[in-house]
């Protein structure tokens, strides 16, 4: 068997990688569950949260978007090929080359395009400053005192796995410099419309209301989620939000599907999705086969992932698959 089974479920061969088949989902739960150190460390702390520390480093120093992502991803290549330590890993060319070849296409996939040297120089330089910092918080040891060159303070502590697993799927669907989230201004909240800001359950925290902001118009709206401590997007943005990953796109004609009895043919695509409560959500779509549905939430049924949301065929009105025809990177 040339291939390895990911946690939702595709087939995937770490050493001829498929870009289409690279999931950020199947990357995040990976990561999320991974210890750094191999495990050899005073408390569990996961790859994601390393990756997570990192782009916000970034953030914080002012980088690029496009540095930031290649933080967030650095490591993506171990969700697929797990990690060796470094004092093995210098011995094994076949495992450089396999990572080297599966890590490129992961920034492909999520970037468009590779990193180029500069931009590599700082997504490693700030990796080395996170590894003096774990070796300073989580080891008996210090490796040197480079942990100190970090701009943002690092709590290396042990986090529920999902709430890290949907804090870097948050990092990843908008970490691009297009796109800017943060928390309403009274000026912007006066342009946002009611329809934004949709009735919801009432353990869940209203406000305050967070707008995504695009060439400094706002395009969205939403709440934080105290109970799953993420960010939700409206129902019904004020503009088209193009898909997660894609800087801008052209999109062709839609076409509405009305059968949802094979949800597995939206794997990959691009949909706009509609709930039975009408609500709206726009992204690329993941196969949840019933299997995993049934290890992760209790319920054996097949799903549709978009994001962080889950829908079950009972959760869908309807859903237009949107054909890609350009790109613009």
């Amino acid at each position: 068997m040339s291939y390895i089974t990911t946690v939702t479920g595709k087939h995937f061969d770490p050493m001829n990688p498929v870009d289409c088949e690279i999931d950020i989902l199947d990357i995040a739960h990976a990561l999320s569950l991974m210890c750094r150190g191999n495990g050899h460390i005073k408390t569990f702390y996961s790859v994601a949260q390393h990756s997570i520390a990192c782009a916000e480093e970034a953030f914080e120093r002012g980088y690029t978007s496009i540095v930031m992502m290649g933080c967030l991803l650095h490591d993506a290549s171990e969700a697929y090929l797990s990690d060796v330590t470094r004092p093995i890993k210098k011995d094994l060319p076949q495992y450089l080359q396999a990572e080297d070849r599966l890590q490129n296409a992961i920034w492909r996939r999520f970037i468009g395009r590779d990193l180029t040297e500069d931009e590599k120089e700082k997504v490693f330089e700030i990796d080395d400053l996170m590894l003096s910092m774990e070796f300073h918080q989580l080891m008996p040891e210090k490796l040197n005192d480079d942990y100190r060159k970090l701009v943002k303070d690092v709590v290396c502590e042990t986090m529920p796995t999902e709430i890290v697993r949907d804090k870097f799927l948050q990092l990843a669907a908008n970490g691009y410099e297009d796109f800017a989230i943060h928390i309403a201004t009274e000026d912007e909240l006066k342009q946002v419309p009611d329809i934004c800001a949709p009735d919801i359950a009432s353990s869940a925290k209203k406000e305050p209301l967070w707008v995504m902001v695009y060439e400094d118009e706002i395009i969205g709206c939403g709440y934080y989620d105290s109970s799953s401590a993420v960010c939700k997007f409206a129902a019904e943005p004020i503009n088209f939000v193009y898909p997660s990953f894609l800087r801008s796109a052209i999109m062709t004609k839609s076409k509405t599907c009305n059968t949802y009895d094979e949800l597995c043919s939206y794997e990959g695509k691009a949909v706009i999705l509609t709930t039975t409560e009408n609500e709206i959500f726009y992204g690329f779509a993941s196969h949840l086969p019933a299997e995993y549905c049934l290890h992760e939430f209790g319920v054996e049924e097949e799903a549709i992932q978009i994001g962080m949301y889950v829908f079950y065929p009972w959760d869908i009105k309807g859903i237009t698959d949107w054909q890609i025809s350009k790109v613009v990177i």
